[in-house]
């Protein structure tokens, strides 16, 4: 043992009690400079300097200078030092005191920092100023701190947790109306009453009284309607979460006796701890059957919620989407802009810089051709000047008489002229192209004689004749055809009736669609023919003098032929006229189609008419009674409602 602990110990027991919190500063400095913890502690148990240690707790420190803090700081962590100690029951040698250390020196230091905490409760409510305020607070916190470490410590003792709930003193504290103490309080018993579970059988909450119960649920729920601080409504609903989950009795109670605590816990939405609120009534609705408050109703509104919050999370990230495709679109434009306002800019520096040496050398020129005509002319004598002068004037006038001609005849392009050169080449192409098609055909044509030409004919000897003959005798017998009973002659006759008139009734359609082919590629041959054989030339179609005076000879001519004396010719003049007329209202290909058209291509268009074939490949049926009645007569021949015997003779 310890010399100095025990002239600590007799120094103790001759001791004021007001100089002992200054005498338990030296105990304090022995644990700090000792090795060996654990049996300085079981030598502070056994030399009964924790009862001492604890009875000074219990004292008024008012006289003291600076002794609330000096409880409070130092003596409160003193003592919860030395009532952390394992303690073993069977050891022999602290067998004596360890009887006494559970049944005594614990609820008493239970009891001792029950009340420092209470008395620095009520020096705290007294103090009138705040920085002094704060330091109480800060007191408390300090001894609750050190109470709910011993009884972590001792989680086993389920007696000193049940000692603290059932003591009047915490009932005091948990009674107070200042909103720092409130909280801290509050933050304390829902740390009791989590550690007042039990492994086997009822926590020790719920072997309170009921009274005793009420009054905590009710203390709670008073402070959840009349506080307004964050703190304050995040520890009540911690502390009744706890509370209720600890002993279910009192969510029976919450839901009978607070009906409106439901609509009160709504407005504590939205200060930080929504998730605390929702399992607080997600454990009363449990008990409610029913109404708004059930369960059904919060799963209900719960889900509605998450719905709303998913809708509204796509439609802001949707937008936020639209608005940085929007942003990204302008930036594109705006930078595409500023690149051709540059790319202008660059264009028109590079014009300028073009025209000013295109200036430049035509002013070099201009010096070079003046220096070289004063040499010629100190060159040459004196007779010889006017003949070099005159031959210059008339090189200068050829040169601007072919500038002015270029730039008419590049202005005559521009007025009409580039069309028929388009015209002209246009039809160029398409010769070429037919001229090319030509040839591969012909020689496609002479390739196929060629090779007819080394294609040696077979010769068929008797031996060969017998020898196919028994071949086809034999495939003969092997595929001899199997006789065919009535249903299935019956079944093929059905088949072949609907392959016919499937037959029947799209091959009109395909017809029409082959004519119209054939006269599509009828026409384009024509027009093919004549631009290959009467195409115009550039120069005739460049000039236009000759085709307006032949334009006028005709009109005057015209015109005479309506006034001929003759009833005839001034009927032969006006279908000429009408037939004009025509012309000029058909598109350029079909004018010169219809004026080149030959007497042989009128009989094939009268021919066509005459089929029921008009000039754009469709089938005027009605119109032409001779092909009315060849469609009419198929139809009834081909129709499905015809008699089965008539069907089967024709099929025969």
């Amino acid at each position: 043992m310890s010399s100095s602990l025990v002239t600590l110990a007799k120094e103790l027991s001759r001791t004021r009690p007001e100089e002992l919190p200054e005498k338990f500063l030296q105990l304090q400095q022995l644990l700090q400079r000792t090795t060996s913890i654990t049996s300085l502690k079981h030598e502070i148990i056994s030399l009964d300097i924790l009862p001492i240690l604890l009875l000074t707790l219990r004292q008024e420190f008012t006289t003291i200078p600076n002794g609330w803090r000096l409880a409070s700081i130092n003596l409160s962590p003193l003592a919860c030092s030395c009532m952390s100690v394992e303690v073993d029951k069977t050891n022999t040698k602290i067998k004596t005191w360890s009887t006494k250390f559970f049944d005594r020196y614990l609820p008493q230091g239970i009891d001792s920092f029950i009340l420092l905490t209470r008395h620095l409760q009520d020096r705290c409510m007294q103090e009138k100023k705040s920085h002094l305020r704060q330091d109480y607070i800060t007191y408390m916190t300090t001894v609750l701190h050190n109470l709910l470490e011993v009884l972590n410590f001792h989680s086993n003792q389920y007696t000193l947790i049940k000692q603290v709930l059932v003591s009047n003193k915490f009932m005091e504290l948990f009674l107070t109306d200042d909103v720092y103490i409130c909280a801290l309080v509050i933050n304390g018993f829902e740390d009791i009453v989590r550690k007042s579970r039990r492994l086997t059988g009822s926590s020790v909450f719920n072997e309170l009284s009921n009274k005793l119960k009420q009054d905590y649920v009710n203390e709670l729920a008073y402070k959840l309607t009349v506080f307004d601080n964050v703190d304050v409504g995040k520890a009540a609903v911690r502390a009744l979460i706890a509370v209720c989950e600890t002993d279910s009795s009192i969510v029976t109670l919450l839901a009978d006796k607070f009906k409106g605590l439901p609509t009160i816990l709504q407005r504590w939405q939205g200060r930080g701890f929504g998730m605390d609120l929702q399992d607080l009534l997600a454990i009363i609705r449990r008990t409610t059957r029913g109404g708004p408050y059930s369960r059904e109703y919060q799963r209900e509104n719960y889900a509605a919620s998450r719905i709303q919050a998913l809708w509204r999370g796509h439609a802001t990230r949707k937008r936020l989407t639209k608005a940085n495709q929007a942003m990204t679109q302008f930036q594109t434009s705006f930078r595409k802009r500023k690149l051709k306002e540059l790319q202008m800019k660059e264009r028109e520096r590079e014009r300028a810089e073009v025209q000013y040496q295109a200036t430049r050398e035509h002013y070099r020129r201009l010096r070079q051709f003046k220096l070289e005509q004063m040499q010629a002319i100190h060159i040459l004598p004196a007779s010889e000047i006017d003949k070099f002068l005159e031959i210059q004037r008339l090189q200068s006038a050829t040169k601007i008489q072919a500038a002015f001609r270029g730039h008419l005849q590049r202005r005559n392009l521009m007025n009409g002229g580039q069309d028929r050169l388009i015209a002209d080449r246009a039809a160029r192409r398409i010769q070429r192209t037919f001229r090319s098609y030509r040839q591969r055909k012909q020689a496609e044509l002479d390739r196929r004689q060629e090779r007819l030409q080394y294609i040696k004919p077979s010769i068929l000897t008797e031996a060969k004749r017998e020898e196919l003959l028994e071949q086809i005798d034999q495939w003969r017998s092997e595929r001899a055809p199997r006789p065919m009973s009535d249903e299935e002659f019956q079944a093929l006759h059905s088949r072949s009736q609907e392959s016919l008139n499937r037959y029947v009734t799209t091959n009109r359609a395909w017809r029409r669609i082959e004519q119209r082919q054939r006269l599509l590629l009828h026409m384009l041959n024509n027009d093919s023919e004549f631009l290959l054989t009467n195409h115009p030339k550039l120069k005739s179609a460049l000039d236009t003098t000759v085709q307006t005076n032949s334009s006028l000879n005709h009109l005057d001519k015209a015109a005479a032929y309506l006034n001929h004396p003759s009833s005839a010719i001034r009927y032969r003049a006006r279908q000429d006229h009408i037939e004009a007329l025509k012309y000029a209202r058909a598109p350029w290909y079909k004018a010169i189609q219809m004026a080149n058209m030959d007497e042989d291509e009128e009989d094939d268009d009268e021919l066509l008419n005459r089929i029921g074939i008009d000039d754009f490949g469709r089938n005027d049926i009605l119109n032409n009674p001779n092909r009315y009645e060849y469609e009419k007569r198929k139809f009834h021949q081909f129709t499905p409602s015809t008699t089965k015997s008539s069907s089967i003779q024709r099929l025969h």
